[in-house]
């Protein structure tokens, strides 16, 4: 069997599809102004059950409440890492 041009390119497109969809993702969830739990998790590397237990307990950051559907603000859950920040002692 014999390999055309065309079956190699369908093949590459193929191979990049797979491999760039991931960061696809990202960058779509970074452009969003709100973000569902499980969307927030993925963004900032978190698992959307300690960002629940979070918010059951009263801290975490803030939210959105909308009937059944919590949404965190992109920029709160930034300020809310930020806010968590540890300096060392080499920094200044």
């Amino acid at each position: 069997m014999q390999l055309t041009q065309d079956d190699i390119a369908q093949a590459m497109d193929a191979a990049l599809s797979k491999l760039l969809a991931p960061v696809a993702e990202i960058e779509v969830l970074r452009r969003k102004e709100f973000l569902t739990e499980e969307e927030a998790a993925k963004l900032f590397s978190m698992s959307a059950a300690t960002l629940k237990t979070k918010r059951c307990r009263g801290g975490g950051p803030s939210y959105i409440k909308d009937g059944g559907r919590v949404l965190y603000s992109r920029k709160s859950l930034q300020a809310y890492l930020e806010g968590k920040r540890v300096k060392t002692n080499e920094q200044p």
